[in-house]
C-alpha cells in the first residue's frame, strides 16, 4: 500500500528520501540581513525577540532557553560558515525557519572553522519529530552547494532569500 503525503513533501524515485520545500517555514519579516551580533546568544536572543514581536512564538524566553541549552549540548554549526541552532519545542504551532546573515563571522565553538555567517534558526513542535528531522535534512543538503550558500551571502533583499530558497530543489 503507498504512503500518502501531504502536498509539502514528496519523494524522488530516485532517492527515496522525503523532501520539503525549506521556504514554506519562512516569512520575509523573520530575514535579518548584515546583522550585527557580539556572539551567537546575541543574536538567538535578537531573532528570539523579533519572532515574539511577530507572534510567532509563545514564552520567548523559554524558546530562548531551550536553544541556548541544545547549543550547550552540542554547537549547532555544520561548516562552510552555516549554523542550525534549533529545537523541538511546545511553544510553535507549527514549524518556523527565521535566517541571519551577520555582517562578520561569529565564533560557535572553540574551534576556528566553526565561524559562521547564516544562521538557519529552527523552532518546530515538539510532536513533529519526523517534520523536524526531514527539515534539519533538506537544509544540510540544500546548504552544501557552494552556489547557494554564495547567493545567500550576497542576496540583497530578504525576498531574495526567500527566492534563493525556494528555487532549490535539494
Amino acid at each position: 500500500m503507498g504512503a500518502i503525503f501531504p502536498n509539502n513533501l514528496h519523494r524522488p524515485k530516485a532517492l527515496g528520501q522525503m523532501y520539503v520545500d525549506i521556504a514554506q517555514f519562512m516569512r520575509l519579516d523573520l530575514v535579518f540581513l548584515d546583522v550585527e551580533s557580539r556572539d551567537k546568544f546575541d543574536i538567538f536572543k535578537a531573532i528570539v525577540d523579533h519572532m515574539a514581536e511577530k507572534e510567532v512564538i509563545d514564552h520567548p524566553q523559554a524558546f530562548l532557553d531551550e536553544l541556548i541549552e541544545r547549543e550547550a549540548q552540542a554547537p549547532t554549526c555544520i561548516g562552510r560558515g552555516i549554523a542550525l541552532p534549533h529545537t523541538r519545542t511546545i511553544f510553535v504551532d507549527r514549524p518556523i525557519i527565521a535566517f541571519a546573515r551577520t555582517t562578520r563571522a561569529i565564533s560557535f565553538s572553540k574551534q576556528p572553522d566553526d565561524d559562521v555567517e547564516l544562521i538557519f534558526l529552527m523552532g518546530t513542535p515538539k510532536q513533529e519529530h519526523n517534520t523536524y528531522l526531514r527539515i534539519l535534512g533538506n537544509l544540510c543538503r540544500l546548504l552544501r552547494k557552494a552556489d547557494v550558500r554564495e547567493m545567500l551571502k550576497t542576496a540583497e533583499s530578504a525576498a531574495e532569500v526567500l527566492q534563493i530558497v525556494s528555487e532549490q530543489k535539494n
